[in-house]
């Protein structure tokens, strides 16, 4: 009977053990199949997370070429921003270079401006002066030529009268630096007075009134010393005029000139009579245009 027993018992607990065995086992293999499934579901993320880690790997080598290449483009945007500096720069030196050079420019032109202003001037005081001189000339040789009328040989002061004319055109030529030739310059005035035909026959009656003795010698020597002076003075001024216009003695032309010489004849009688009297001519001044 015990042994009855301790076998039940024993089967009984044989049984237990199985049964918790088989309890065991089975929870255990329950467990396996979670941990299996678990681990089919970690895989399954872990190679969804290798493809996304490939992505990534991928987007990050791509990030990394946007970025080489932007530092390039930065670089090449410094460089060229550098150069343009550089440009502008220089552009800047340009324009302030060609602003001084245009204020130079001005600087000359206004200085070329009053130079030649100041030339004219000169100039002009040069010719103001060397007519004032040639006018001098003029005078000096009225003088001589209105004392001839105080000499009694008739027709000699008539002839003395031509020497004085050729002199006065002599220095004439030698003032406005003009070649001078006696025979032309012995033609031009003979053509000058011979043009002038009441000229002469007044000049002649006046030498001859010398012959008339008392009244006719001072009359005619005062007729004389008029006429000498005015010719002398309407000489003076024709080749005056001449010459300052740029005439020599090659392209005058007497008989251009009569017109003027007749009138300047006038006017030179009323200049001696003012010196001579004390008058004051009313006739235009020497200098103006007929």
């Amino acid at each position: 009977m015990p042994e009855d027993r301790i076998n039940i018992s024993t089967h009984r607990t044989v049984q237990s053990n199985k049964t918790a065995l088989s309890r065991q086992v089975k929870e255990q293999t329950q467990l396996i199949g979670e941990l299996t499934a678990m681990i089919q579901q970690k895989e399954q993320e872990l190679a969804e997370w290798n493809g996304q880690s490939h992505l990534i790997g991928e987007l990050t080598n791509k990030l990394q070429e946007t970025e080489t290449a932007m530092s390039v483009v930065h670089q090449q945007l410094q460089s060229k921003t550098h150069l343009v500096n550089d440009l502008t720069n220089q552009l800047k030196t340009q324009e302030q270079h060609m602003r001084t050079a245009a204020e130079h420019a001005q600087l000359i032109d206004d200085l070329t401006t009053k130079l030649q202003e100041v030339e004219i001037k000169l100039a002009a005081a040069s010719l103001q002066g060397k007519h004032i001189s040639a006018q001098n000339t003029v005078k000096t040789h009225m003088v001589s030529g209105m004392a001839l009328g105080l000499l009694p040989a008739p027709l000699f002061d008539i002839m003395a009268l031509s020497g004085v004319q050729l002199n006065l055109l002599r220095s004439l030529c030698r003032h406005y630096a003009v070649d001078f030739d006696e025979q032309i310059g012995k033609g031009m005035v003979s053509a000058l007075v011979s043009g002038s035909l009441p000229v002469l026959t007044v000049l002649g009656l006046s030498s001859f009134a010398k012959l008339i003795p008392g009244i006719g010698t001072v009359g005619g020597g005062l007729s004389m010393t008029v006429l000498a002076g005015a010719t002398l003075y309407a000489t003076g001024q024709v080749f005056i005029r001449h010459f300052e216009a740029g005439g020599t003695l090659q392209d005058f032309d007497g008989k251009h000139w009569q017109a003027f010489f007749k009138q300047q004849l006038e006017e030179g009688k009323a200049f001696v009579r003012s010196k001579q009297f004390g008058t004051e001519p009313n006739s235009r001044s020497a200098t103006t245009v007929n």
